[in-house]
C-alpha cells in the first residue's frame, strides 16, 4: 500500500511524496511540520480497477 504526503510548495504551488510505507509517510510529515509548513495532508492509496467501453 502505499501514502501519499501533499503539501503546499514555497511558491504556492502544490507538492506531493510518495512513500510505499506508513512510517516513512509520518516521519515526512513531522519534518515538513519542523521546517513550518503548516498545511500538510496524507493519504492512502487506493488501488482500484475501471472498466471503460465504449
Amino acid at each position: 500500500m502505499n501514502y501519499f504526503v501533499i503539501f503546499k510548495g514555497s511558491f504556492g504551488g502544490c507538492t506531493f511524496k510518495k512513500f510505499e510505507t506508513l512510517d516513512e509517510a509520518k516521519e515526512s510529515v513531522k519534518e515538513l511540520y519542523e521546517i513550518g509548513c503548516r498545511e500538510v495532508y496524507m493519504s492512502q492509496e487506493v488501488p482500484m480497477k475501471v472498466t471503460v467501453e465504449f
